[in-house]
């Protein structure tokens, strides 16, 4: 049973863990409530009713409302590295491999566009060490595309003159914008638009013998 990660370092030995279905369905009304109200309208109260149950249960399960905020966008950003690292080990080059994280990442934004919202909205809200406990010190999310940068510039299918990091944090602020304007049943499904905004980004960043290669 996954640990609630606000939870993780303050449990003593004998307290019991909460039922997985419970957390699970604590964490999607929570992130639902943070996406209506922001967080910082947002007060355990709403959350709790909207749970059906007393606003003093919920601190079975964490100590305040930053660690229910924790526990969100660590679940958001868990969730979306675990795609696109899955992408990032297809077969293929690592300009191929990152065309398919580009597309992962868009598809995943599209049908996951609450969590998103309240990801990048709300984690700021977060303490500068809780941010970094989230990310990473290297940035993970980030360094799947940078490394796949680093990798296809090694090779010669991105331009030499590109900076990894630029390149990779200019891919991600487009595709993450995504999230304003997608709406589901709309004129754009999500596998077109990770398509054509893949496309797009590769057009950008990659060299012209790359690009020949593709046609």
């Amino acid at each position: 049973m996954r640990q609630p990660a606000g939870r993780s370092a303050r449990r003593s030995g004998g307290e019991r863990k909460p039922r997985e279905e419970r957390w699970a369905e604590l964490i999607e009304v929570a992130t639902q409530v943070f996406y209506e109200k922001g967080y910082d309208g947002a007060s355990l109260q709403d959350i709790a009713d909207r749970l059906g149950m007393l606003k003093g249960s919920l601190y079975y399960y964490i100590q305040s409302k930053e660690d229910l905020l924790f526990d969100v966008i660590s679940t958001v950003h868990r969730d979306g590295l675990a795609v696109v690292r899955a992408r990032a080990d297809v077969e293929g080059s690592p300009l191929e491999k990152l065309e398919s994280v580009i597309v992962g990442h868009v598809e995943h934004t599209c049908r996951n566009l609450v969590p998103t919202a309240v990801f990048l909205h709300e984690l700021s809200a977060l303490p500068a060490d809780r941010r970094k406990e989230v990310l990473g010190s290297e940035h993970a999310y980030q360094g799947v595309f940078r490394d796949l940068i680093e990798q296809a510039q090694s090779n010669g299918d991105v331009r030499a003159d590109l900076d990894p990091r630029l390149a990779a944090l200019s891919v991600l602020g487009s595709t993450n914008w995504v999230y304003r304007w997608f709406r589901p049943g709309g004129a754009f499904t999500p596998e077109q638009i990770g398509a054509e905004l893949a496309e797009m980004s590769i057009r950008g960043i990659a060299t012209e013998k790359a690009l020949a290669a593709r046609t």
